[in-house]
Parts: C-alpha cells; structure tokens; sequence
C-alpha cells in the first residue's frame, strides 16, 4: 500500500512539476503582440507614449512581440488601412491581441494608453482564459437604453463631427458676414419683392460658402506639405491670440486703434456696389453682379474670419488620419454650417420685411464672445494643441466663453445702466 501511495505522489510531483514548465512555454506560444500606430510626421502625443510601449516591451521581453506601424493615408496605405480598419481616427493608437484567439483584441485609443492598461490587457491574455469578455478599456462610450435596445455611442468617432459643428457654427456668428448680408438686404427692402431679396440672398451666400471652401481647401493644400504639425498649431495658435485679443479690444474700445473689423472705406466700397445692385433689373446681370459682390466681401472679410478655419483646417483635422476624400467632405459640412445662421438671417429679413436688425452692441457682444473663444483655442493650441482632438475640450471652450460673455454683459449692463443701440 505504502508502495502504491509512493507511486502516486511520485507521479503527482511528476505531473506537476511538468504543468508548470509546459504553461510558461504555452503562455510564450499564445503569440501575444502589441500592435503600435503612430504618425509617419513629428507627433508630440506619440512621442508622449512611445516610452510607455519601450517600459511594456522590457517588461516582457520576449513573450510579447510588439509592432510598430507608421501612420499615413499616401506614403503608408496599407498601415493606414490597418489602423483604421479597427475604427481607429487618431495616432497614437495601441492594440493588443493575440494571434490565435480571434475577436479578442484590446483597443487603446490615445487617452488609455497607459502602463496600467497594457499591462492588464497583456495579462489577460498570457492567462489564456477567454470565457470573459475582453477588458473595458475605452471609458468614451456612451450607453444609451431604449425601447429598441442599447445605443452604445463611441465619442473618439463621432468627436470630429461634433467639432466641426461647434467650430463652424461658431465662426458663422461674425459681425463681418451679418453686416454685408444685413446691409444688403435692407436696401432691397426698397424693392419690396420678396423672391427678390430671397434670390440676392440665396445668391450671396452660396458663393460665401464656396468661396470660404476653396481658402479652406488651399490652407489644407498648404499644410499637407508642411511636416511638422506642432509647428503649424504654434503659428496658428500666435495668430488666434493676436485675433482674439484684436476681438475682445473691438467690444471695450469699439472704433479705436488696431481692429480686425472692415474698415470704414472697404465698408464705403461695398456699399457703392450694393447700391449699383438693386437698380439691376436683368436677371442674368443680376446673378453676376451679386457674385461679384460675394467675392469682393468675403474678400475684404478675410482679417475677421481667416483665424478659426486655419485653426480647423491646420491643427485639427490633421490630427485625425482622414483621405484626402474624407477632408474634402469634412470642408463641406463646415462650410454648411457656416451658412446656415446666413439663411437664418435671410429668412428674418424676408419674413418681417427688415422689422429685424443687428444693433451696433449686439455685434460687439458677438465680437467679445468670438473673440474669447478664439483666443482660447490659440492659447491651447500652443501649448498643448492635442487637447483640440477631444470633443469635451471643445465643449468646455464654449461653455467657458460663453459664461464670460454672459458675465461682462451684466457688469456692463449695470455700469452704464443701459445698452447701447
């Protein structure tokens, strides 16, 4: 008997002994790799995490094997097409997967890219047990309960969008725009036609959009060949602080010193050739007169209103890794919603017959919130520009402009008692 037990404990030890060789060595076959996309261009939130993937590679030497994959849409397609195929916008990105187990993957989006989060995400797979669900690691969905079902919202995809309607629908509220448009339109209140007013409007802004497109579209060009982007958010932000300072001094000091408003002669010129407009009577005269016309003040309207598409189109849709094609829409939607308060505007006008107008304060109000919000983005963008890809900073800029708009309002309000029309 005692032989027999001997036998077992023997083979008990044996067996043990043998399991705890073997499952290192099934851990180290698990073909576990950290896949690493950074940009093919000088990124600072690459360069950011990079020391964190080279801790995690030390750490585990040779069980792992990690990747790294250069990121761009011409010069590295098939790295991109990588990248974006697990629904990835913005370098730097991390995943973390293992070769033999499909549909287990760890993704790590540039906030989650931590020692803590790859290291749980690696030992999830060295143990091997794929019962449980992959580790929840990206806190920026949003799950929504419905009577369909479970709407799960993922703000790293739709951020951009969202920022570009916040961007847009911003830089549409611009005295500039509102003063041509508004001017405009009163003098065809003398013609009392109402298809009128609606074919000059509808005219005027269309070719306002283009026109804000093709500057657009040209920065983008522009910046496709510059290499480093911190480069370009440093000038853009310089540039938005000058701009916004210039802004906020036009609501404290209207008509005094340096200003990014239209000067009193380009106002002057543009008036004579809206007066020129409405004794038009020809159809097709009229169509290219107020083409003409659209050229000449989204022109002249370029010092109030080239800040924020340079801050949109040079330092934030680059740091999403779009195609060309994808931009070009992006431009698009941008340039919808920058009309779209111009429409409003037409509709006012046409509606109430000019019983609507923007006051002189009410367009330093708009100056005074423009220029807190430009000034904002300029300061972030020049110290830490990658803020700008998360749709909540975005949020917070407005919120916060918003507030002190609001805030200088009373206290102006209360000091002069009343306000100015």
């Amino acid at each position: 008997m005692d032989r027999y037990l001997r036998c077992f404990l023997i083979i008990t030890l044996i067996f043990f002994l043998v399991f705890s060789v073997i499952k290192p060595v099934i851990a180290e076959s698990n073909d576990i790799v950290l896949e690493f996309f950074i940009s093919s261009k000088p990124c600072d939130s690459c360069d950011e995490k990079k020391p964190i993937v080279e801790i995690i590679e030390n750490r585990y030497n040779e069980t792992i094997t990690v990747d790294r994959y250069l990121v761009h849409k011409d010069d590295y397609e098939e790295n991109y097409n990588r990248f974006i195929s697990y629904g990835f916008k913005i370098v730097p990105a991390v995943v973390v997967k293992n070769n033999s187990a499909e549909n287990f993957d760890v993704l790590f989006s540039y906030e989650y890219i931590t020692e803590e989060n790859l290291i749980d995400a690696i030992e999830y797979h060295l143990e091997g047990n794929y019962s449980y669900p992959v580790p929840d690691v990206d806190k920026d969905d949003l799950n929504i309960s419905t009577p369909f079902g479970t709407i799960s919202i993922n703000f790293s995809q739709v951020s951009l969008p969202i920022i570009t309607i916040i961007i847009g629908a911003i830089d549409s509220v611009n005295p500039c725009s509102f003063f041509v448009l508004l001017f405009l339109l009163s003098l065809l209140l003398y013609t009392k036609s109402r298809k009128r007013m609606i074919f000059v409007g509808g005219i005027f802004i269309f070719f306002s959009g283009f026109i804000y497109f093709l500057l657009m579209a040209a920065i983008l060009n522009f910046i496709s060949f510059v290499e480093n982007q911190s480069i370009i958010s440093y000038v853009a932000g310089v540039i938005a602080i000058i701009f916004g300072i210039l802004n906020i001094k036009d609501f404290f000091l209207f008509k005094k010193g340096p200003s990014a408003s239209i000067s009193e002669k380009q106002k002057s010129k543009l008036m004579k050739q809206m007066r020129k407009i409405i004794k038009i009577s020809s159809v097709p005269s009229l169509f290219v007169s107020t083409v003409v016309l659209a050229i000449s003040a989204n022109t002249v309207e370029l010092l109030c209103s080239f800040n924020l598409p340079l801050i949109y189109t040079g330092t934030i849709l680059p740091q999403f890794n779009l195609s060309a094609m994808e931009r070009y829409l992006y431009l698009v939607f941008y340039n919808v919603v920058y009309v779209i308060p111009l429409l409003i505007i037409v509709l006012i006008m046409v509606v109430t017959l000019g019983r609507w107008k923007l006051s002189e304060f009410q367009g330093r109000m708009l100056k005074l919130f423009s220029g807190i919000m430009i000034l904002s983005l300029g300061i972030i963008l020049v110290f830490k520009y990658e803020l700008l890809h998360d749709v909540f900073s975005v949020i917070y800029i407005l919120l916060i402009s918003l507030i002190i708009s609001l805030i200088i309002y009373i206290i102006w309000k209360k000091k002069f008692k009343t306000i100015e029309n």
